[in-house]
This record gives structure tokens, sequence and C-alpha cells, in this order.
């Protein structure tokens, strides 16, 4: 779809508009709600297929093997993750034993998934023996506490320290550079030989440098990129480089995601060559590009208030349902389903239901002319959103559903 100034910037890849409002995948949002009820999550598969297609697409012009891990801690609704299982080359990423036995259960082999983890226990470790993934570790104590542990796989994978400031707007919490994550890129062959005198053998360099990357950050992410094919070539071992994921969808008007060619070409210019001579494959971890546009959280507004401090739209969900504003600082789309595209009428402020002064949606938002009892979709709320979700002030978790 082409945008122009009267377009909203929300309007076309998955949520588009009908006779009955506004559609996800071509599904009335409305039609879903009457069955179901709100607080209510509904993802579109068809979403979840065309992103999962476009990866492909673009990994491919890089002429390098490569391997896609999703990354299931975005979203785990049991539904979704068979989506992906039916695919049949599409791997998992997970960060913990309990998302491992959900990914097996789903019928994802033990040589499929990937772990990425940090601060792990022995109890963690132990666990992990017995179900078999690969895992990618990032700290010394743990590469000693793993070989420590009975049916430990003598091949593992190293998270390096990316070393840069990149993410998201301005936000802290999504970098990852010089933050809890990775070995120190100075001691990584200290490291490795660390390991190799413990047993081991380093099969994977592993580096996630921020989430939500922007195209602005294409110069920061050659930078990464040409230090992991350095290492890359010192290191024998090694079988695959896995440059994590970070690929994201649009939150707001201003934003300008990292393009898929612009990201597959800094893939093939920087870590190619190194590819191509030692035969190593890129593996990569995308999970709020795949599912966050794919999902909406539809609320309904049970109170409309209008005080000294402006209109009050209430809704009959909170933070507990979605974290992205509460904990991220990062706004959703906030769109009426039965009058989507009628125009504004004023700013509102958009709050939850919890007994919180954070759980806020959004303030001062032009939204369009609004009575209780309609219902508004919050997008794109497909990745941490139900994941993230929590029973606190006993509001219950909200309902999910796969179109």
């Amino acid at each position: 779809m082409t945008h122009d100034d009267t377009t909203p910037w929300w309007l076309g890849e998955a949520l588009t508009v009908g006779s009955q409002g506004l559609t996800l995948d071509g599904v009335p949002l409305a039609s879903v709600v009457a069955r179901h009820g709100t607080p209510l999550y509904v993802y579109g598969a068809t979403t979840v297929r065309r992103r999962l297609a476009q990866l492909r697409d673009a990994l491919g012009t890089t002429g390098i093997p490569y391997r896609i891990h999703y990354a299931m801690k975005a979203n785990r609704f049991p539904p979704l993750l068979a989506l992906v299982r039916a695919e049949g080359d599409v791997a998992i990423d997970a960060c913990s034993p309990s998302e491992v036995s959900a990914a097996l259960a789903s019928g994802f082999r033990p040589d499929e998934i990937s772990v990425t983890a940090s601060m792990l226990s022995r109890r963690d470790l132990a666990v992990f023996a017995e179900q078999r993934p690969h895992l990618n570790l990032d700290t010394r104590s743990a590469l000693r506490r793993w070989c420590e542990t009975p049916g430990h796989a003598p091949r593992v994978g190293l998270r390096i320290d990316p070393g840069v400031a990149v993410g998201w707007g301005d936000e802290p919490k999504l970098r990852y550079g010089n933050s809890k994550f990775g070995l120190d890129s100075e001691a990584l062959l200290d490291t490795v030989a660390d390991a190799q005198s413990l047993g081991l053998e380093v099969d994977t360099l592993h580096v996630h440098v921020g989430w939500g990357l922007q195209t602005n950050a294409a110069p920061l992410l050659a930078q990464v990129y040409d230090r992991l094919a350095a290492w890359a070539r010192q290191i024998p071992t090694l079988r695959v480089l896995n440059v994590g994921g970070g690929l994201c969808s649009q939150q707001r008007p201003e934003d300008r995601p990292l393009p898929l060619q612009l990201w597959a070409r800094l893939l093939r210019d920087h870590l190619g060559p190194v590819c191509r001579d030692r035969g190593l494959t890129i593996a990569c971890e995308p999970g709020t590009f795949v599912v966050a546009a794919a999902g909406v959280l539809v609320a309904e507004i049970n109170t409309i208030e209008t005080r000294a401090s402006g209109t009050w739209v209430g809704l009959d969900t909170g933070h507990n349902a979605n974290m992205y504003a509460a904990h991220y600082g990062i706004p959703l789309a906030i769109v009426p389903v039965h009058r989507p595209l009628d125009p504004p009428a004023g700013p509102v402020h958009v709050a939850g239901n919890l007994n919180e002064a954070n759980d806020m949606f959004a303030r001062d938002l032009q939204l369009p002319a609004l009575g209780e009892g309609d219902l508004v979709a919050l997008w794109p709320a497909g990745a941490y959103g139900a994941a993230m979700a929590s029973n606190h002030c006993m509001r219950g978790l909200p309902t999910e559903v796969l179109i």
C-alpha cells in the first residue's frame, strides 16, 4: 500500500479496514471479539508466514548458508509455535529450560534448539544436559560449571558483548552493549583457550546488538560484524556465526526500522568473505520482526471521564497484559475497531485498570470520538505482550487466539 499524509501509518501490512471495521489479515476483529471477549490477543498466521518468507528472501541474497531461529520468548503461544514448526526450516532460540521443554513439546528436535541465556544456575545446566539443545554461554563461570555437569555436550557457543550502544530510541533497557550480557571481547580468545582446556569445542560465536534496530544503526552493525569476522578467522573450530536478533516493526510514525535488504547487505559484505573461506553458517534470532506486526491486543473502553487533567479513556486491561509502555516506554498504536478511520476529536489519556500510577498506554493521544463499550486495538502487540503478561492485581491473563 502506498502511504500519503492522510494515510494512518499503521495501515497496510497486517491491519486493514473492511465493512465491519478494523481487520487483521482480513479477519474482522469485532467478530473475533464477539466469540472470545476482551482483553484479547489476536495473532494473524498469514503475517507470520509472510515475515518468515521475507527473512528467507533477504538471507538468500547473501550467498551464505543460513539458519533462522525464531526467538520464542517473544511469543510462546502453542498454536503459534506449531505454525513455526510447520514451516519446516525454522529452528528455535530459547532462553530457559522451560522454553526448551515448550519447544520440544511443539515438535522441535534438540538439534533445532539454540539456547542463549545468562546467569545460569547449576539446576539450569543439569536440565539442559538432559534436554540436549545447543548452548551459547557468556561467562567463564558457566563454562566451568557446564563441564562439571554430568552428561554435558562438548560443543558450545560463546556470546560476546557487542561493545556498542544501539537500539530503539534512547531507552537503555533495549541496548545490550556493556550490559549484563556477553563476554568482554578482549577476553574472547583467552576464554576460547579456557574452553579448550576444559575439553570443550567452541563452535559458535554469538552477538546480539540491541532491540528495535533502526536504519541509522547500520554503521555500528558494520563495526560489530567486522569484529565478528576477525574473531572467526582466529578460531578454527567455528561452524556458526550467530548475529542475534534486533530486527523490528515500526512502533511510531517517525520510526525507520532497519530494512531487511540493508541488513542482508551488511551480512554479505562484512561476514560473507570469512563464511565462504571457512564454510561457516550465519544464524539469526528474529522474534519481534516475525510476530510483532502479526498481533493486536483488543480491549474494551469501560470509562470516559473528563477532569481538570484532561479526558481519560479507561480500558478493561492494563500493563499486566502488555508492558511495552509502562516498562520500556514504547508506544503502541491505539486504533478504534469499529471506526478506525474517523478523524481525531481531541487529545485523551488512555489508562489501564490496574491500581498503579504507571498503568498508562498513552498521554495526550489524538483519537476519534469514542464511547464506553467501544473496542480499541493496540498494535503491534504480537511480541513480548502475552509472553510477559502477569496476574498483577489479580486481573488475570488475557485470552489468546491465532487466526
